[in-house]
């Protein structure tokens, strides 16, 4: 796999991590820690001849307010450590770091603040579906991106969710080019899962 598609791997499993850590719990700066939330992060990367799955390892949510009862008033703010990408194989991560995608020794963090949910009208399966706003801040670009949320309990608390992310709005890696076949798609759907105690 080219290490071009590293990098959609990572940004992918970026936002996972953002989602996941925005509805573990009630936290602000001062008590924020690195942890492992209960559930999945996962990401998906591929081109035209591969595809991969990936992780990170370290984040820490670092100021909001979460309510089970009224996600439409809850928000969150998460912190990641892009250096802690995961993708299994030590020199695709390892690439993943340098200036060409996250270039991590400028910016070593990227943040995500979830607010702004609102309840949609659809209705599929069970649970009940939120629209979110996702303001991501990587690579030195703040965007904002349109989710999906789902509350699927309240008592424990259990979230699924998931966005599509453009790489190409935070200047993450080459453009997509349909000459090569190993360029990564631009557009990257992101899920997550999120299962409290």
């Amino acid at each position: 796999m080219s290490f071009i598609s590293q990098n959609k791997f990572l940004a992918l499993c970026l936002i996972h991590v953002f989602l996941i850590g925005s509805w573990s719990a009630d936290s602000s700066a001062e008590d924020a820690k690195p942890m492992s939330p209960p559930g999945s992060i996962e990401f998906i990367g591929e081109n035209l001849i591969a595809t991969a799955n990936g992780r990170f390892d370290s984040w820490r949510i670092v100021e909001g307010s979460v309510d089970a009862q009224s996600l439409e008033s809850s928000w969150v703010t998460v912190e990641v450590d892009l250096s802690s990408v995961d993708t299994g194989i030590d020199r695709r991560d390892a690439h993943l770091l340098q200036a060409d995608f996250f270039e991590v020794a400028r910016w070593p963090k990227a943040r995500v603040r979830v607010d702004g949910l609102s309840r949609s009208e659809r209705a599929e399966g069970g649970g009940t579906y939120f629209d979110a706003n996702f303001e991501i801040d990587l690579h030195g670009l703040t965007r904002s991106v349109r989710g999906e949320v789902i509350l699927l309990s309240k008592d424990p608390l259990v979230l699924e969710g998931s966005l599509v992310l453009n790489r190409m709005d935070f200047e993450v890696g080459p453009p997509p080019s349909r000459w090569n076949p190993m360029a990564i798609k631009a557009e990257i759907p992101v899920r997550f899962r999120y299962e409290g105690e």
